[in-house]
């Protein structure tokens, strides 16, 4: 049965607050989350069919909220080293070889597909 709290007792929503907390937390923290989310993104920026090493390079910056970059000779770091830092994993995605890559954007099978409708509507 449904459990309905007293919303006059404070300390009954602050219980309720720091268990939503915890539980989001545990969503947050567990091992599944860095993956889905990085693949979640990859996706979102236009590849359909991320590799696994693009997926694992996203999910290490998801999970180590660093992610450095070798630019010709200079070191640059991205992040501020705290979990789920996601510029530490947009910089991972958007400087990743797999996504620069001219030779992939040459390849049909790369990239993401369209849906028809939105084919049409673009073209």
């Amino acid at each position: 049965p449904p459990h309905f709290m007293n919303l006059a007792d404070h300390s009954v929503v602050r219980d309720a607050h720091y268990e939503t907390t915890a539980v989001l937390d545990c969503y947050l923290r567990d091992s599944s989350t860095a993956p889905f989310v990085s693949k979640m993104l990859i996706q979102l920026f236009g590849i359909s069919n991320p590799s696994p090493r693009f997926v694992r390079t996203a999910a290490m910056a998801f999970r180590t909220g660093t992610f450095r970059f070798d630019a010709d000779g200079v070191n640059v770091v991205f992040g501020d080293g705290r979990y789920s830092d996601l510029g530490a994993v947009f910089a991972a995605i958007l400087v990743d070889r797999e996504s620069r890559s001219v030779t992939l954007d040459a390849d049909p099978s790369h990239g993401s597909m369209r849906e028809p409708l939105l084919k049409l509507m673009g073209f």
